[in-house]
């Protein structure tokens, strides 16, 4: 399976990682962790995780408050379209993506 990212996606990981570099390089070393990890479960089993509506799931990420928020818009293709942070609103990211 192939991950692509919308750009917003992209942001809101750098946005993430960075807020973590400022509190500690550790959390930020773990956070970094648990999104790769997340990413490589849903690489592996994508239609796995819970649906949120009839094309996108969510992948809830360990021990940090945020969400994997992807579809699949093509055979072997993955698409991020948001990393999202639970106090987000909950649907600000619909209408990203293919």
């Amino acid at each position: 399976m192939r991950l692509t990212y919308t750009s917003e996606a992209r942001l809101e990981i750098t946005e993430a990682g960075a807020y973590y570099r400022r509190v500690s390089k550790e959390l930020a070393h773990e956070f970094k962790q648990r999104l790769t990890a997340a990413l490589e479960d849903i690489k592996r089993n994508p239609e796995t995780w819970r649906m949120l509506d009839e094309k996108y799931h969510r992948k809830l990420l360990k021990q940090f408050p945020y969400g994997v928020i992807y579809h699949l818009p093509e055979p072997g293709c993955i698409e991020v379209v948001a990393v999202m942070h639970f106090s987000r609103e909950p649907d600000y990211w619909h209408g990203r993506g293919a």
